[in-house]
């Protein structure tokens, strides 16, 4: 038997104290190694007081957009120390993210399109497009950890992607700005959340010119000059091939007028090593976008 010492709280309290799922607790436990619980004579698990305290900041730090892998490995002082410098959700954010994960976490995929309407509907644009990508996260991990199903995954993402896209239609007779390309390259299905770049640009008046996912760079090149863009945005979640992901844009990059800027949004870990046009700039959140945005094309 492992030494339980100060171990005395089982897993269902401990889904209690930090209102994280207990299949997700387990899961995190044997996929990501995010808890080491001792073991009870008859082979429960038995966490600490740590455990809830570093559980509820990994949950605050995953909902202001960190992923597992980056944190697995991170002692209780690191993670407090990552969190501290973190930017905090305000509180009407906070309330919407809480609500949609409840509505995903219930499989209740009408409650979930309803929240999704009035985040676009109510909250300001860079807050809006946050709780999405929030919300989408939650939707991705919840598949992960099996507490919904494929089927569930699908439905709750066709549903946002109608919501996101309804409300950037929406704004589309207050466009006064130049207008912005959306697009991924070859290889590259994610798409939500270039969908909603799209609607924050929308939201600052440009016009959107939406391409979507899968585009052969050199066909997007041209096709970018001919509707008279003005920027093109990229988006690349998971490359499945570097090499191909380097030669598109270097096809990009010779095809598209020297005058577009390219703007990519992706983590930079994703593209470390990988040699990108001089005009590519890398974009690490929506704030990246609504800065670029604003210092290109004025407030």
């Amino acid at each position: 038997m492992n030494r339980t010492g100060d171990r005395t709280i089982d897993i269902s309290r401990l889904s209690q104290l930090t209102g994280v799922h207990v299949s997700t607790l387990r899961s995190w436990e044997t996929r990501h190694g995010l808890l080491r619980p001792a073991r009870s004579n008859s082979g429960h698990r038995l966490y600490a007081a740590e455990d809830v305290e570093r559980l509820l900041v990994i949950k605050d730090l995953l909902a202001r957009g960190s992923r597992l892998p980056e944190l697995k490995d991170l002692s209780l002082a690191e993670l407090k120390a990552m969190h501290a410098e973190a930017p905090a959700t305000d509180p009407f954010s906070r309330d919407a993210i809480l609500r949609l994960e409840q509505a995903i976490d219930e499989r209740d995929v009408d409650r979930f399109t309803a929240l999704l309407r009035i985040t676009f509907a109510t909250l300001p644009a860079v807050v809006s497009v946050d709780v999405f990508a929030h919300a989408i996260r939650h939707v991705g991990r919840r598949w992960e950890e099996g507490v919904i199903g494929i089927g569930d995954e699908h439905r709750l993402s066709a549903r946002a992607r109608d919501v996101v896209q309804s409300a950037t239609l929406a704004l589309a007779p207050a466009a006064h700005r130049p207008p912005i390309a959306f697009a991924t390259l070859s290889g590259e299905q994610h798409e939500l959340g270039l969908l909603a770049g799209a609607f924050l640009a929308a939201a600052l008046g440009h016009g959107i010119v939406y391409f979507g996912a899968g585009m052969p760079a050199a066909d997007l090149a041209r096709s970018v000059g001919d509707v008279g863009a003005a920027a093109l945005v990229l988006s690349i979640v998971h490359p499945e091939d570097r090499e191909a992901l380097r030669r598109d844009l270097e096809e990009l990059d010779a095809h598209l007028s020297v005058h577009i800027p390219v703007w990519i949004g992706a983590h930079a870990a994703l593209l470390a090593g990988l040699r990108l046009p001089e005009r590519a700039v890398i974009m690490g959140g929506y704030p990246d976008l609504r800065r670029r945005l604003k210092l290109t094309f004025g407030a």
